[in-house]
């Protein structure tokens, strides 16, 4: 019993030593207006030329002669746009997956270039 109380001591030591050094979450952010992209129906496909599913969805793309823009997430012009586009859908921006995809300003993560075709 004696061994059974000093583990759960440690656990919960260890436990409140993991919650004191997590990474603060910040500011919970506001949303911004952000217009569309364009006038007319649209892809934009936010990604990385390093990602492999990001090169994965434009081969499927063009292999679907599916016309669309691409944006390299690494700029910060175009990282700010698409976390000001996240937060006004409700998304977390603080991790997320890639290719992030705009089409016609609904975003999706990571989707198939199918799911891509059928919103557009």
């Amino acid at each position: 019993m004696k061994n059974l109380i000093i583990l759960a001591l440690i656990a919960f030591g260890g436990y409140q030593a993991w919650k004191k050094f997590e990474p603060d979450p910040g500011p919970e952010l506001e949303p911004v207006s952000v217009s569309p992209l364009f006038d007319k129906p649209y892809v934009a496909v936010y990604g990385r030329d390093s990602c492999g599913f990001t090169q994965r969805l434009i081969q499927d793309l063009q292999a679907s002669s599916v016309e669309y823009h691409y944006y390299i997430v690494d700029e910060k012009p175009v990282a700010d746009r698409l976390h000001a586009t996240m937060i006004n859908q409700g998304m977390d921006v603080r991790r997320y997956n890639l290719p992030v995809v705009d089409v016609s300003g609904s975003l999706s993560i990571r989707p198939s270039a199918t799911d891509v075709k059928i919103k557009l």
